[in-house]
């Protein structure tokens, strides 16, 4: 899922991810229906912007960890701009390449330490 109100850069993201082999449910813009979507649709992860038209994705954060659905921070904000408590969440500064969305997917579905482990790394 992609939680993206700046519209370009969701069409992108989604592009960029579907070339990394990844299903994009839906890009969401707002706050509100990303609020909704995070209670009631089924995903595996998200990539979320931290400014949604303007209001600060911290809740969808918070909704996405109660429901056990890993997030990805992906904003033009220093990580030293973002609450201790979201440290554990992998974090992508804009604009990021697409291996830096593909590291922080594997951080955030905890294959990066499988494939660590196994041998395999993404360089």
């Amino acid at each position: 899922m992609v939680f993206e109100d700046d519209f370009l850069l969701a069409g992108t993201l989604a592009d960029v991810l579907a070339r990394l082999g990844c299903i994009v449910v839906r890009c969401i813009a707002t706050f509100d229906l990303a609020m909704e979507a995070a209670d009631t649709e089924s995903f595996d992860v998200a990539v979320v912007d931290l400014q949604l038209q303007g209001i600060t994705a911290f809740p969808l954060l918070d909704r996405l960890a109660e429901r056990g659905i890993p997030g990805i921070i992906a904003s033009c904000r220093s990580r030293v701009e973002i609450p201790p408590r979201y440290t554990s969440i992998p974090a992508i500064s804009k604009p990021y390449t697409a291996n830096e969305l593909r590291r922080a997917i594997d951080v955030a579905c905890g294959a990066e330490s499988a494939r660590e482990s196994a041998g395999d790394s993404l360089d």
